[in-house]
């Protein structure tokens, strides 16, 4: 299916491209591999892939998807884990002249068929067809039938006619409608990492983490800050990596250069700042990061620390401030996120685009040779988001809230509309709230975003039912699990006898507030609590674990961690603890599969029983 480019194309003219070789994906990785053949491309547990046998590999690819039909402009979907054929058949796509459209493994079948319909893939390439909608399965072409189908097609590069304006991938975003919002990305928005990525600086010698999920914007900062500077890119485990597994990427894998979402930052900080010590760069992205972490990272590593900003419609990385004890606030001062990188320009507007004063709020917006080319299908929100930059060019209007600091520095203040960041993912509490409510049962709801002392947000829902009991916030958590990522879904579920309103009858936001502990906290009756008599030792370890690291005493052994005030830098540092205490892996996705303290001690169970078995029989 060819993009039919110009009803989604922004109104107003191009960025302006700085001199220099063109900016396209393909031909500057290229260009790296011919001075960087034998240099190790990719590595992961024992395999190592050199960026001459990765480019002869996707080169043998491409020519079986131009083979088998794919055209300049066709949708290529990407449904595969982190691993080093991921980025094979990426460059392989790319190299057809497609537009590749990352679809993740780990979200719920139903969201992944949502975006597959709104993209109008021409074929899917996945590891396996199983995690497909059905309705995908037919056509979708699995890995091992593209390696195989691959073998002894020409290995060359081949010259594939791409330009710096055409779309390289099409990425997924929340949509406040509860529509998913594919933004155009084009080559040059991601090619600038290249020759433009300004003071980060990487080399040959530097290995770079692969952490954030491939259809999030922030692995294109990992991706190709490394495949365009001959580096080396380490793939991590599925999911939020454990601490563990990030120690281990530094002190055995030679990870030099770690790109972090702020809340596993501050778990890392919190548990492990031991890693910090060997990295050249940290880069934060995603949040509003904590000083008192800030301070005691900079208390343990010569690393130069950046906190970073970015957007998905900004393709990628776009600004940077470096850190040092001297710029990090005191008490609950915000940290500037800096200044643009090469051929990239940060402004803050009023009304009608005026240029706002030092210190004056306005909205942030963003130019240069990373902007997006709008929004696939969706010309009025491309129209209203995108617009014509008062010196010429085109400016994406983030919706953040900004100012510019006496020393140039753009500060972030806050969020014109709905839309927050979880994990570092962009989550619209209005696609959240549409959810819930298309749940059975319940009558009315709203989602709210709360923050705590270490600046994590969550997710809280409040709701009503229409026969006015409360839901089980397990089984919330479960048909929410069906139609949103996990990120998207609530850390805590209140059940409201009606939803507040104003004098307009709209739902009155600021009445929608948590409960305030009172005292010490009341235990639950057996019959509450569900099954309370631990039947595996290991419970009430687990269980011990996650009160101290949550401060929710309130909690049974069937409760699920996600749904009860649960967040993902409570996950990090329980598979760290009970890692520790036990002695055999726990990683964060472990947490997130089996959640609740029942199903988590059984894991670990099952874990060590196997580990002892396989002992046993090579013994």
């Amino acid at each position: 299916m060819m993009e039919n480019s110009s009803s989604d194309s922004p109104p107003g003219l191009p960025p302006v491209l700085p001199p220099g070789p063109p900016l396209v994906l393909t031909s500057l990785f290229e260009e790296v591999v011919r001075g960087n053949r034998e240099a190790v491309a990719l590595a992961q547990d024992a395999q190592r892939v050199t960026y001459d046998q990765l480019n002869r590999r996707a080169n043998r690819m491409a020519r079986h998807l131009v083979g088998r039909g794919v055209a300049k402009g066709d949708r290529v979907g990407v449904h595969m884990h982190r691993s080093p054929d991921l980025y094979a058949v990426v460059l392989a796509a790319l190299k057809a002249g497609a537009c590749v459209v990352p679809l993740d493994p780990g979200h719920p079948t139903e969201f992944v068929g949502r975006i597959l319909r709104e993209a109008g893939t021409a074929v899917v390439v996945c590891d396996s067809p199983d995690g497909l909608p059905a309705g995908a399965r037919d056509g979708a072409l699995t890995l091992p039938d593209l390696a195989l189908h691959s073998e002894g097609l020409d290995d060359g590069d081949a010259a594939a006619g791409i330009e710096p304006e055409d779309t390289a991938f099409l990425m997924y975003t929340s949509g406040s409608t509860g529509k998913p919002k594919g933004v155009r990305i084009a080559h040059r928005g991601l090619a600038r990492l290249g020759p433009h990525s300004g003071p980060l600086d990487i080399t040959p010698q530097d290995g770079l983490t692969q952490s954030a999920a491939f259809s999030f914007a922030a692995s294109t900062i990992e991706i190709w800050l490394a495949l365009l500077h001959g580096a080396t890119l380490l793939p991590m485990p599925p999911g939020l990596p454990s601490l563990p597994a990030l120690r281990a990427a530094v002190e055995e894998r030679g990870a030099t250069v770690l790109s972090l979402p702020c809340g596993l930052f501050n778990a890392l900080v919190d548990q492990e700042p031991q890693t910090l010590r060997n990295v050249r760069i940290v880069l934060l992205s995603g949040d509003f990061p904590s000083p008192a972490h800030l301070r005691r990272a900079l208390a343990h590593t010569d690393a130069t620390l950046y906190n970073g900003y970015g957007c998905t419609e900004n393709s990628s990385i776009t600004a940077l401030h470096p850190l040092t004890p001297a710029d990090v606030p005191d008490g609950a001062g915000v940290v500037p996120i800096g200044r643009p990188l090469p051929s990239v320009t940060l402004e803050v507007y009023g009304p009608a685009m005026r240029p706002c004063a030092t210190d004056e709020v306005g909205e942030l917006c963003v130019g240069g040779t990373g902007v997006a080319q709008g929004y696939a299908g969706q010309p009025e929100l491309t129209a209203e988001k995108f617009t014509p930059a008062p010196g010429g060019g085109l400016l994406y209007r983030t919706g953040d809230l900004a100012r510019r600091n006496a020393d140039g520095d753009i500060v972030l203040v806050g969020r014109s509309d709905s839309m927050v960041k979880i994990r570092g993912f962009r989550v619209e509490t209005s696609a959240v709230t549409l959810a819930l409510r298309s749940l059975d049962g319940i009558a009315d709801a709203a989602v709210k975003v709360f923050e705590d002392d270490t600046r994590e947000k969550s997710l809280a829902a409040f709701y009503t039912t229409g026969d006015g009991r409360p839901a089980d916030p397990s089984d919330l958590v479960r048909r929410l699990s069906v139609q949103v990522p996990s990120y998207m879904v609530p850390s805590s579920f209140h059940h409201l006898g009606k939803m507040p309103t104003n004098v307009n009858g709209k739902i009155d936001r600021t009445a929608l507030t948590l409960p305030a502990p009172s005292g010490a906290p009341k235990r639950k009756s057996t019959e509450e609590k569900g099954r309370t008599v631990m039947q595996n030792p290991l419970e009430a370890v687990v269980l011990q674990s996650w009160i101290e690291i949550s401060g929710m005493e309130d909690f049974s052994t069937t409760d699920s961690f996600l749904g009860h005030g649960g967040n993902s830098l409570h996950f990090v540092q329980l598979a760290s603890r009970l890692q520790k205490i036990f002695g055999t892996e726990v990683t964060t996705e472990s947490v997130f599969r089996h959640g609740t303290v029942e199903q988590l001690a059984r894991f670990i169970e099952e874990s060590r029983d196997q580990a002892r078995s396989t002992s046993t029989s090579n013994g």
